[in-house]
C-alpha cells in the first residue's frame, strides 16, 4: 500500500470512531491506574501483616495472666547477659530432686521466644529432641519432646553457669535429663504469672548439669556434678552408667 492511498483511507475514517479509540483508551488507562492502586494496597497489607511487630504468639492458659509468650527470630534475643546461681546438689540429688525423665536422643528443632512479663521482657529457647532411647521416665522412642532452656540455644548462650548447653548445636545427639513440668511450675515477675506448662512440658532447672553431648570435640557434660561419670569418654560410656541406675 503506498503512502498517497494510506493518506486517503485515513482521510475516510469517520471522525466518531477515532473519538469512540480516544474513550476506551482513556478508559483503559483508568482501569490500570485502578489496577496499580489495587496492587499498592495490597503491598501494604502485605508489610502489616509481616511485619516484625506481629509475632506468632503461643496461646496461654487462664492460669496465664498479664503476660503473652511469642516466637522470634534469634537476632532478636536480647543480648545482656545473666547470671544464674546454681544449687550445690549431689550427684544423688541431681536424680532424685526433681526425678527428670532421662533420655538419648538428638537436637531436631530450637525455637526461641519472648516472654513479656507484663512490659519486662524475658528470653528462652525450646529445643526439640527426637528420643531414640529412654532410660527413665514415661517417654515412648520414636517421639519428640519440647525442653523450655536458657535463651540463645544453638549458637551463643546468654547465661553464666551453662558452659555444657553453650555448646548444644542442631542435629547433636546426647543424653538429656530434663524435668516434667506440672501445675506446680509457676514462673511469677512484675505483677504477671506464667503457668510454664503452657510453654513446654519439660524443662532443664539449668544449663549444665543436666545434658552429656557428643560434640565435635567429644563428650562434653558437667564432670565435677557426676564424680562416678568422671572417666566417661563417650556418650556410650554414659548410656552404660544410665542403664545400670535405672534397670
Amino acid at each position: 500500500m503506498n503512502g498517497d492511498r494510506l493518506t486517503r483511507l485515513m482521510g475516510d475514517v469517520d471522525d466518531r470512531f477515532v473519538e469512540e479509540s480516544m474513550v476506551v483508551e482513556a478508559k483503559k488507562r483508568r482501569h490500570w491506574h485502578w489496577m496499580g492502586g489495587l496492587v499498592a494496597a495490597a503491598a501494604v497489607t502485605l508489610f502489616v501483616v509481616t511485619w516484625d511487630g506481629f509475632k506468632e504468639l503461643i496461646p496461654l492458659s487462664d492460669n496465664s495472666s498479664n503476660m503473652s509468650v511469642a516466637y522470634i527470630d534469634e537476632g532478636e534475643i536480647d543480648v545482656g547477659m545473666s547470671s544464674a546461681n546454681l544449687a550445690e546438689m549431689s550427684e544423688d540429688e541431681l536424680f532424685s530432686k526433681w526425678n527428670p525423665t532421662v533420655v538419648r536422643g538428638v537436637v531436631k528443632q530450637i525455637d526461641h521466644i519472648e516472654l513479656d512479663f507484663n512490659g519486662q521482657e524475658e528470653y528462652q529457647s525450646i529445643m526439640t529432641i527426637g528420643v531414640t532411647d529412654v532410660y527413665r521416665g514415661d517417654v515412648e522412642p520414636g517421639s519428640e519432646m519440647k525442653v523450655l532452656t536458657v535463651a540463645g540455644v544453638g549458637s551463643e548462650v546468654l547465661q553464666s553457669d551453662a558452659d555444657v548447653i553453650s555448646e548444644l548445636r542442631l542435629g547433636m545427639e546426647g543424653i538429656f535429663m530434663p524435668i516434667p513440668y506440672d501445675a506446680s511450675h509457676i514462673w511469677s515477675q512484675n505483677g504477671a504469672t506464667l503457668q510454664v506448662m503452657d510453654v513446654s512440658d519439660y524443662g532443664f532447672p539449668d544449663g549444665n548439669r543436666y545434658m552429656f553431648l557428643n560434640t565435635d570435640e567429644g563428650l562434653a557434660f558437667s564432670r565435677d556434678a557426676y564424680p562416678s561419670l568422671r572417666g566417661a569418654e563417650t556418650l556410650d560410656d554414659v548410656e552404660a552408667f544410665m542403664m545400670e541406675r535405672f534397670r
